[in-house]
């Protein structure tokens, strides 16, 4: 992306927040891309993803870590895979201006070549895609999940989660219908709350119908409203069927924690405090984006200077064409009322091995 002298020398200028912000999952992120000039306010033409459970994780060595989940294709630094390649610094979008949260931690996003033939269908499916951010010092969090949407409106109340949903591992390339019929419940900053089914699960990648996700939801949390257990990430859609990424499976990978042995290593923000900061919306985000093109006199305003803005806000990996399913069974009784959509007749894939 080319810049005019002065926004190069804005870009150089670091975010300073006044004060700690409360952070915790559904929440906005902006990951800024090199070379991304800074307008006093805000990273003009940030990436834009949500957060997932934030917590403390003790690793092999007894080290304690404060982090949060987010989705790998949100804090991609690969090139030539089609995503912006970020800086590795984390903001929020709050109407005070950006604030750090902190910077990219492990993180692993497996996606096949665009020119790639069939062979690379597994890797669509089940491929892993989670992201840990490492927190700032004197970033606080909480573990209620909440988001608010593009347009600023929210469709629940802060619901605190009480733990991962630690699932038996699966070998890779095998599927199991044990959550077939299960609510889920997602928070995203695009789209924000909305409810569905599980059909099936891989390896990497909780399968469901109803909860809507959206580009820009990716990396926001996903949980079982029966439990309040965190299942997973946003991660991928395809039509009425979206991906989760399991939070066991990238907290095992990402620390070299056994199955089994999550909730002994990891400990979500048992914190319920309210958000104390004011996030600016998508939408707002995009009309300042755009704002700021039209402002510049030199190359940024040029035809082809900047990325689309649609290319900023997360792009969603694709899935491959879906098989019938049967209809869902009755879904149990929560002790939380929720509303979950009618299961749609989708389509899933089937693979060997």
């Amino acid at each position: 992306m080319a810049v005019s002298a002065f926004a190069a020398l804005l870009s150089l200028a670091a975010p300073v927040a006044a004060h700690a912000v409360v952070v915790g999952p559904g929440d906005p992120i902006r990951t800024p891309m090199e070379g991304s000039p800074w307008d006093g306010h805000r990273n003009v033409n940030s990436p834009m993803c949500s957060a997932g459970v934030p917590g403390t994780v003790t690793d092999r060595n007894g080290e304690k870590h404060r982090v949060m989940l987010t989705a790998g294709h949100c804090v991609n630094d690969a090139p030539d895979v089609g995503l912006p390649i970020v800086t590795g610094e984390v903001y929020v979008p709050t109407t005070e201006g950006d604030k750090r949260i902190g910077t990219t931690g492990a993180h692993r996003w497996e996606v096949p070549q665009e020119d790639a033939g069939l062979e690379s269908l597994p890797a669509a499916f089940n491929g892993a895609d989670y992201g840990v951010i490492n927190l700032d010092p004197d970033v606080e969090t909480t573990g209620a999940s909440y988001s608010i949407d593009e347009n600023g409106q929210s469709y629940g109340e802060p619901v605190a989660m009480t733990g991962i949903q630690d699932n038996e591992d699966l070998p890779r390339g095998e599927v199991s219908f044990d959550n077939f019929g299960k609510p889920i419940c997602k928070d995203g900053m695009r789209t924000g709350r909305a409810c569905g089914y599980q059909v099936f699960r891989a390896r990497n990648g909780i399968w469901t119908v109803g909860i809507g996700v959206d580009h820009g939801d990716s990396g926001g949390n996903a949980y079982d409203p029966t439990t309040n257990e965190v299942i997973g990430v946003n991660s991928m859609t395809f039509g009425p069927v979206s991906r989760v990424m399991p939070a066991d499976i990238a907290i095992q990978e990402a620390y070299g924690i056994p199955d089994g042995q999550v909730n002994d290593h990891f400990e979500v923000s048992d914190s319920t405090a309210q958000r104390d900061s004011t996030y600016r919306t998508l939408n707002e985000d995009m009309a300042a984006d755009q704002e700021y093109a039209r402002t510049q006199n030199s190359q940024d305003s040029q035809e082809g200077s900047a990325p689309q803005l649609t290319d900023l806000v997360d792009q969603l990996p694709q899935s491959p064409q879906l098989p019938e399913l049967p209809q869902s069974p009755q879904l149990p009784q929560s002790s939380q009322p929720f509303e979950l959509p009618q299961l749609a007749e989708i389509q899933l894939p089937s693979f060997e091995g």
